[in-house]
């Protein structure tokens, strides 16, 4: 891994690791190791390989110029993108919810609908029996 440390001058590695400029002056000799921390940080910094400092899960994941690429998209996402999805996640969860509950209150008022219809033809049947009586009753009195 000391081909990281050959392609980027002494101040860079002091910014990017903290480490003092004798400790990487021996690390750029090869007299002293790098210990993996360094390397991961140069490897995310140099290479912007998300899975030097996150793990093996994050493989294919990058930062390059200031952008955030995601294996399965073509175009990195930038810092503004990223946080918008997070609110754009916390709106689709509340749609769901709330569709959620609009699905309830249909089911709701379709049955409370078909209850209606019911009693409906129940007075329906009720009327036209009513009707006919009274049909009846009027016939034998006149």
């Amino acid at each position: 891994m000391n081909e990281l440390i050959y392609g980027i001058n002494i101040e860079e590695i002091k910014r990017i690791t903290g480490e003092d400029q004798k400790v990487i002056k021996k690390w750029k000799k090869g007299t002293k190791e790098i210990p993996e921390s360094a390397l991961r940080l140069l490897r995310l910094y140099l290479n912007g390989d998300a899975s030097a400092l996150l793990g093996d899960e994050w493989k294919g994941y990058r930062f390059k110029n200031n952008l955030f690429y995601v294996p399965e998209w073509k175009n990195g996402f930038p810092p503004h993108e990223i946080r918008a999805l997070f609110w754009k996640c916390q709106k689709v969860w509340s749609l769901e919810r709330e569709i959620e509950l609009l699905k309830r209150e249909l089911e709701r008022r379709n049955e409370e609908f078909d209850n209606l219809e019911v009693k409906a033809a129940f007075y329906r049947r009720q009327l036209v029996l009513e009707s006919r009586f009274g049909m009846i009753l009027q016939r034998s009195f006149t």
